[in-house]
């Protein structure tokens, strides 16, 4: 299964990553395309890019498919980014709620 992590990132170094792209940050357009239109009231652009550049993770995952996958803890689960880190950018690639994290 491509998305399965294989691999757990240190925050410290997930900070480095971010600090290093932070003003190079793009949204796929797939990243808010089934969202309904009350989460899109919620979930828009500036919204995930302040969840990547201000807030720290719960956990930090590399997939076997090289994307990275972040999950940021809610009151209601967790958000789970998926992200892939390019030369020139980092691209938030798709998001979703999920309530429990992941076993590795």
């Amino acid at each position: 299964m491509a998305t399965k992590i294989i691999e757990i990132i240190s925050k410290e170094e997930w900070g480095y990553l971010i600090s290093k792209y932070k003003n190079n940050i793009v949204i796929s357009p797939h990243a808010l395309y089934r969202l309904s239109e009350m989460q899109r009231k919620i979930y828009k652009e500036d919204y995930l890019i302040y969840l990547l550049t201000k807030e720290s993770p719960h956990l930090i995952g590399i997939q076997e498919n090289k994307n990275y996958a972040v999950f940021y803890k809610r009151n209601y689960g967790y958000i789970r980014m998926i992200i892939s880190v390019k030369t020139e950018c980092i691209e938030i690639i798709t998001f979703f709620i999920t309530e429990h994290l992941p076993r590795i």
